[in-house]
């Protein structure tokens, strides 16, 4: 019998940040990652490697 459940991923994603956000912020991030089928957090991932991808510094 095979194990069920969630694969593993790839790279494992051990760190955990927490953001505090004014309400109507997060309310933005919430509709959009429901209008774009992705969750909260794949969103949030993807923005901040697009803001750092987009400086020019790093």
């Amino acid at each position: 019998m095979s194990k069920s459940g969630r694969p593993k991923a790839e790279t494992k994603k051990e760190k955990v940040v927490s953001v505090r956000m004014k309400p109507e912020d997060y309310a933005k991030v919430k509709r959009y990652a429901e209008s774009s089928n992705k969750t909260v957090t794949q969103v949030m991932q993807e923005g901040i490697i697009k803001l750092i991808d987009n400086d020019k510094r790093h």
